[in-house]
């Protein structure tokens, strides 16, 4: 009996004697943020214009961030950029890295009772000999907008208590970004976090993945958290439907160790190197890359959500809409 008879194309075949070769011709998703980023960031901005037309007062939000941060000269001066388009009054804080705790506590203390500053937002990461946690928990409930106060990470874990009065920004972003791209959760996927040591050890990141977590993982889908550098990493990688990758080695994750259809969350943003730009030679440009090579992924991932222009662009659309929901609930005040 021949192809003709039995009806089959000869991809057909193939699939049939190779099953694993499916993954050679599955498209993978490359999911952006920028579409949804641009709408939540012009709702932010309108709603900001009327609000200022009626009571005649700009909302106000102030950056904290470090001089020693490789990302910082680039990461700082975007996230102000992005907070005037949208019609903040925007303070900045650019700390060295000699910066004591005490000296960010008295910053944070004159924040919190200044009237003008509606959301504060302490810039990860921080230099190594100070606490994150420490730091944020100093920040009044009501004007950390990320969602990184021990008190807001509490209620997203646990969202009876209702002690929050914003959403976190990463699980909501992502929610949004999958929405957008169709993408569906279920109970039968399989999540795996790879983490960095760094990130195992930080108070901060290890409760922020776990909080997040808990809101976008279906209740009953197997989660595990692996360190980068454990001997079982491919053997969990393959296992992952749902693949998170937080890592400040770029493009770690190998495409030889992954389940042909997994989906990839990529986090953490590194900075690789620096590139005169063509337009002006005299200006850099900084080439940034997270944990996976978005082409060597390509038809073996269902879906990517990339480092850069993935998953970030819209966490910073998010926080505006915290700030902003801290603006208006002053306006409410008596």
């Amino acid at each position: 009996m021949n192809i003709v008879e039995l009806n089959i194309s000869v991809n057909d075949l193939i699939f049939y004697l190779n099953p694993n070769l499916n993954s050679i011709f599955m498209e993978t998703k490359i999911i952006k943020g920028d579409v949804i980023k641009d709408k939540i960031f012009m709702e932010v901005k309108n709603e900001i214009a009327n609000l200022v037309s009626i009571y005649n007062k700009l909302p106000g939000i102030a950056f904290i961030g470090f001089s020693c941060i490789p990302l910082s000269k680039y990461n700082i001066p975007f996230h102000i950029q992005i907070a005037e388009a949208a019609g903040f009054k925007v303070d900045k804080y650019i700390k060295e890295e000699n910066t004591t705790e005490k000296e960010l506590f008295e910053l944070i203390d004159a924040l919190n009772i200044n009237a003008n500053i509606h959301a504060i937002v302490l810039l990860q990461p921080l230099p190594e000999h100070l606490n994150p946690i420490r730091i944020i928990n100093k920040i009044d409930p009501l004007k950390e907008v990320e969602g990184f106060h021990p008190q807001n990470m509490l209620s997203t874990m646990i969202p009876d208590i209702e002690t929050s009065v914003y959403p976190m920004c990463l699980p909501s972003a992502l929610f949004e970004l999958f929405s957008d791209a169709g993408i569906q959760l279920t109970e039968d996927q399989e999540w795996v976090f790879v983490l960095d040591d760094e990130f195992f050890n930080n108070s901060l990141t290890n409760m922020v993945v776990k909080s997040a977590a808990s809101k976008v993982v279906q209740r009953k889908s197997t989660v595990s958290y692996v360190n980068k550098n454990s001997k079982d990493i491919i053997t969990y990688c393959k296992r992952a439907d749902i693949l998170v990758v937080v890592t400040k080695f770029p493009e770690y994750i190998q495409a030889e160790w992954l389940k042909p259809g997994v989906c990839i969350i990529d986090i953490y943003s590194n900075l690789v190197k620096e590139i005169p730009s063509k337009e002006a030679p005299g200006k850099l440009i900084p080439i940034i890359r997270g944990g996976v090579n978005v082409d060597s992924i390509l038809n073996i991932a269902s879906a990517i959500v990339p480092i850069p222009g993935g998953l970030m662009s819209v966490v910073l659309s998010v926080l505006l809409r915290n700030a902003l929901i801290s603006f208006k609930n002053t306006l409410r005040k008596p």
